[in-house]
C-alpha cells in the first residue's frame, strides 16, 4: 500500500486517484463536524459545493448546514460547528452540508475507488478502515481557498504515520515524507502547535475556541463516513 498526499484540492489533477482510497480532511471544521453528526445518529449527509445547491435542498425540506468564512449562512439550520449537530437534532435525519472548503474538496475528489472522511476525532477508526480495504491511499487536504493549511497537512502526517506502522505500507512521495516529518515534530503537543495556525486564530477571533479544542481530540469517534453516490453514509 502506497500513500500520497495532495496538500490542496487545486493540485488534485496532478494525482492519479481513480483506483485509490481517497481520504478528504478539513480538520477545522467540516470533516470533524461530519464525523460528529454521524456519531450522533445522522442517517446520511449530502455534501454540496454551493449555497444555491444548499438552498435547493432546503426548499425540499432537508435540514441544511451551511457556512461561509466561519459563520452560519442565514437560511441554514446549522453552521459548521460540531457542537450544533447534537443527538437531539440529527439522530435518524438526512442532512445537507455546505462549507467553505471541505465539501468542495469532497465533490472534487469523488471519482475514486472509495472516498472516506477523516479528522483527528476518527483517526484510528479511519486507519483501520483503510487497512481493511488495502488499496493505495491519497489524502486530500481541503486547505483554505486553494492554499495549503497547517492543520490538514498535520493530520495527513498523523494518518500517514499511523499507517506506516503496519507492514507493507510505504510513503510514495516526498509530500508524504514531509507530512510525516511535520507530525513527528509537532505530535508531543500538536494542539498547541496548531493553535498558531491561521485558521485556528481566525476561529478564536470569531468565538469558536471550544470547537478548536474538540477538533484536536484524537480517536474519540468510531465512525468512518464514506461517499456512496451523492451522499455520505456510515456502513454498518
Amino acid at each position: 500500500m502506497k500513500i500520497e498526499i495532495c496538500f490542496s484540492p487545486s493540485l488534485l489533477d496532478l494525482y492519479q486517484h481513480q483506483d485509490a482510497v481517497v481520504v478528504v480532511t478539513d480538520v477545522f471544521r467540516a470533516t470533524t463536524t461530519i464525523c460528529t453528526a454521524f456519531a450522533n445518529g445522522a442517517q446520511s449527509i449530502i455534501p454540496v459545493a454551493t449555497e444555491q445547491e444548499a438552498l435547493s435542498y432546503k426548499s425540499l425540506g432537508y435540514l441544511v448546514g451551511a457556512e461561509q468564512s466561519t459563520e452560519r449562512s442565514s437560511f441554514a439550520d446549522f453552521g459548521n460547528s460540531p457542537a450544533e449537530y447534537s443527538v437531539e437534532k440529527v439522530n435518524g435525519k438526512s442532512l445537507v452540508i455546505k462549507t467553505t472548503n471541505g465539501t468542495k474538496a469532497i465533490k472534487g475528489a469523488a471519482q475514486c475507488h472509495c472516498l472516506l472522511i477523516g479528522a483527528f476525532v476518527n483517526l484510528q477508526a479511519l486507519a483501520n478502515r483503510i487497512l481493511d480495504i488495502g488499496k493505495d491511499v491519497l489524502i486530500v487536504c481541503s486547505g483554505a481557498d486553494g492554499r495549503i493549511c497547517l492543520e490538514d497537512s498535520l493530520f495527513a502526517g498523523a494518518l500517514t504515520s499511523t499507517l506506516l506502522a503496519e507492514e507493507g505500507v510505504e510513503a510514495a512521495s516526498d509530500g508524504a515524507r514531509l507530512a510525516v516529518a511535520l507530525w513527528h515534530q509537532a505530535n508531543r503537543n500538536f494542539s498547541a502547535f496548531l493553535m498558531q495556525s491561521e485558521h485556528a486564530l481566525r476561529l478564536v477571533r470569531h468565538g469558536f475556541r471550544n470547537d478548536l479544542n474538540y477538533c484536536l481530540r484524537k480517536s474519540i469517534l468510531g465512525v468512518v463516513p464514506e461517499l456512496q453516490g451523492d451522499k455520505l453514509i456510515v456502513k454498518k
